[in-house]
């Protein structure tokens, strides 16, 4: 997105609100798993242009950092004494039971699987 399409956005989005000082600007985040309900979302803390080796680029910046987590492949799950632990950060997933409905850890968000096939 560049800075004249948020403009853009912003000026319609500005054109049909009544009252745009009751509006909150966050950023939406997502998840590794399902929620209900309204999406989770971040305040803003700070908008403005870059400079220095950030320069050409408006940045806008949430009030808590955000952590990027990667997860391409799921991984197996791994077995120790009958409970069940993420292969990435060994968090604890299940235990003494295997449950499939889980698809990735609470702790780091890695996707996982619980058989060789899913």
């Amino acid at each position: 997105m560049t800075l004249t399409e948020l403009k853009n956005a912003i000026d319609t989005a500005l054109q049909f609100e009544r009252n745009p000082d009751n509006i909150d600007v966050v950023i939406t985040t997502v998840l590794p798993y399902i929620t209900c309900g309204q999406r989770p979302y971040m305040d803003v803390r700070y908008v403005g242009m870059g400079f220095d080796w950030e320069a050409g680029q408006f940045r806008i910046e949430p009030k808590e950092k955000l952590m990027a987590i990667k997860h391409d492949e799921p991984q197996m799950v791994m077995e120790y004494r009958g409970n069940y632990h993420c292969p990435k950060c060994e968090y604890m997933i299940s235990q003494r039971k295997k449950l499939d409905a889980i698809r990735f850890c609470g702790k780091c968000g890695q996707a996982v699987k619980w058989n060789e096939n899913p």
